[in-house]
């Protein structure tokens, strides 16, 4: 069970407004909106080319939309991509590990990575984040040597880490066994509860507070 922790200080809701992007002369989707609050997680679904990765990069910043504004805090986050980027955990298809460091060494570049534009940046505690996502006997090992889950639960760790108030997660349960897949929901509900907030797309349900939880559909 991940530890409970005080509430984000800098939470605040997330809103897209009349989005659009296209591919090869094809609508991806076209005048997308949703809000999301502080303590709230959508899960985005739809079929594989739909749009949902796409999106997911929209709202981290990483691509722009054909039309339309992405909100955080009411104000547009191209003109606060520093302020941002510093409360956003993005985990994409690809872990985004170094191979050839070990598990503890990779928590640690990415947390220096991530602190390093925080004025009084908060001690880490990587015991703790390995302790929560299970890879506590890992600590040494070369990332390499992990299995294709530890190394997806590895990728998910830094969100623990890094303290950010929003996490964008693209497929997180991606080759996670059952066991995985229940450290990655007691997270989220963590996460949920400290009023942070989470975009995940998932072909699989979750075990999320239903009550907490949104619906998005692109198909």
């Amino acid at each position: 069970m991940t530890r409970a922790s005080q509430l984000y200080t800098h939470a605040a809701h997330l809103s897209a407004e009349n989005l659009s992007a296209e591919k090869q002369d094809r609508w991806l989707f076209n005048d997308l909106a949703f809000q999301l609050e502080p303590g709230e997680m959508l899960h985005l679904r739809g079929a594989n080319g739909s749009g949902k990765t796409t999106l997911l990069r929209i709202l981290c910043g990483l691509t722009t939309a054909e039309q339309g504004e992405v909100h955080w805090g009411g104000k547009p986050i191209k003109q606060q991509r520093d302020e941002y980027h510093s409360q956003l955990s993005y985990v994409g298809h690809t872990d985004g590990i170094k191979q050839d460091l070990s598990v503890s060494e990779n928590l640690k570049v990415a947390a220096v990575l991530a602190r390093g534009k925080q004025q009084k940046p908060k001690p880490i505690d990587i015991n703790q984040t390995l302790m929560d996502m299970g890879l506590n006997k890992k600590k040494h090992t070369f990332a390499h040597d992990l299995s294709a889950g530890q190394r997806r639960r590895l990728a998910l760790a830094r969100c623990l880490l890094n303290e950010t108030s929003i996490w964008i997660l693209d497929e997180p349960l991606t080759a996670l066994d059952k066991h995985g897949v229940g450290i990655v929901e007691d997270m989220i509900n963590a996460h949920l509860q400290r009023n942070g907030m989470a975009i995940v797309t998932s072909h699989q349900d979750l075990n999320i507070n239903e009550d907490r939880c949104k619906d998005l559909n692109l198909s």
